[in-house]
Parts: C-alpha cells; structure tokens; sequence
C-alpha cells in the first residue's frame, strides 16, 4: 500500500522525506498520547474501544494494549492492510463509514471511541459528535484530532471544513462534551522539502490547479497568509489539536 498523505502507512513511507519523516513522527505522537490518556483513565479495567476512521491499523494496534479494539475505516483496501498486518487477540476490523447513522447504531456501546483526523472528513460532524456521545458508555472518553490550520486550499476533496481551537470548544459544548485534556502539535516544514515531495511522489493527492484558483478567489485572506508561510515563515504550517473528551454532565 502506498502513502498519499491522508493515512500514514508504515512500511511505505521514506524517511528520508523531511515531509515524510513529519508526517510519520505526527501521526505516532498522537497515537502515543491517545495510548497515555486510556491507559491513565480506565488503569486496569477491561474496556471496547472504538477506532473510527482507523486507518491501515497502526493505531488500533497500539491501542489493544488497553482493551479490545474494533477498527473500522471506509476504505475496503485499508481495512485488509489492517487486517493482514495488526490483527491480535484484541483487534478486529470491519468496513464502515462514520457518515452512516444506520451502521454507527449497530455497532453498540464503547467505553472509548477514538476518532483521529476524523471529522474534517465527515459530511455532518456535529450528528457524529452526537452519536457518539450516545454510544458511550458511563465513565466513558471521546478522543478526537484535528488539523488546527487551515487545510482546505490543498486537502479537498477530501477535507470538508477546517476547525479552529475556538471553533472546537464552542462544537464540544454544543454537542454535549467537556474537555478534560488538550494536546498541540506544530511542525512548519521548509517549502523546499513540500516542493521536493510534491515532483517525486505522484501518489499524493491533491486537487487539481481549476480548484486552487477558486478557492483563493473565495478566500483571498487564505492566499495571502499561504504565501506568507511560503516566503517569510519559509514553509508550510502543519498544525493538529487533540482533545480528551467526555459527556457533559447535563448532555442530554
């Protein structure tokens, strides 16, 4: 399986690309403090956890050191990616969308769901929050990460929205959630090594040149501090949030 830049592939991706190597140390960080917060909220209890948007499976695997955990991502080649390389006593994957409430339902209840780069994704968040915080079970966390710079000029289609940190608060209130941790990550990479990687991997994904055009004509303030990273700042600003969540107390 090659690496494209939406989900990080291991045993695909070159180290010795600078964006690369970012995006490899980025993505472990996260899962490495996702492993921290479980572990240090549940100690010993036996829990089910939920690995939405999962990924090849790196992740799940990481997490199954604290409890059964069901991966599920959309993409049928992903989930045998995850499935031939992660599978254990404790991980299991399934195809699956976050956008289908039909198939969220069936699945059941969590102790935690894990849901990492996930909501820019999905077509509405705010009914995903929801129901996720229905599937909780009492005591239970929602963990939850996402780009905290702008993404949408390079990241559509397959990006929906870019949330800012205020904009997060206000969205976990408004869906029942108070946050109990926080976690920020930053890495600016030089713009010669994102041009570098741009002309060498032709896997990556990004939209085609009509898109950036009326995208900048919508959002000129987004040009305008795009090429201020790219000359002043010297590269592009890789920004993520993660947060530790849970229930409201007065959720409905």
């Amino acid at each position: 399986m090659d690496w494209h830049g939406e989900r990080v592939v291991p045993q695909a991706m070159d180290t010795s690309s600078e964006v690369q190597r970012m995006t490899i140390k980025m993505y472990f960080e996260r899962y490495y403090k996702v492993y921290d917060w479980l572990t240090e909220h549940f100690q010993d209890r036996e829990v089910r956890l939920l690995d939405l948007a999962c990924g090849t499976g790196y992740g799940s695997r990481i997490f199954s050191k604290v409890g059964e955990v069901l991966g599920v991502d959309i993409d049928k080649n992903v989930v045998e990616h995850a499935r031939d390389h992660y599978t254990t006593v404790n991980t299991s994957f399934m195809v699956g969308s976050a956008d289908d409430r039909s198939f969220l339902e069936s699945l059941g209840k969590f102790d935690a769901v894990i849901s990492l780069a996930t909501i820019e994704h999905i077509g509405d968040h705010r009914d995903y929050l929801k129901w996720v915080n229905r599937s909780l079970r009492p005591g239970g966390v929602l963990i939850v990460s996402f780009p905290s710079t702008f993404t949408m000029d390079y990241a559509a289609p397959h990006h929906r929205r870019d949330i800012s940190r205020r904009a997060a608060r206000r969205l976990f209130r408004e869906c029942g959630f108070d946050i109990i941790e926080t976690f920020y990550q930053r890495e600016l990479v030089d713009m010669r090594y994102v041009i570098r990687e741009a002309r060498t991997n032709k896997k990556m994904a990004a939209p085609p040149l009509r898109y950036w055009l009326s995208y900048y004509l919508r959002r000129p303030d987004h040009l305008i501090r795009r090429l201020y990273q790219m000359t002043a700042g010297s590269g592009i600003l890789f920004a993520h949030q993660q947060y530790l969540l849970t229930p409201s107390a007065d959720a409905n």
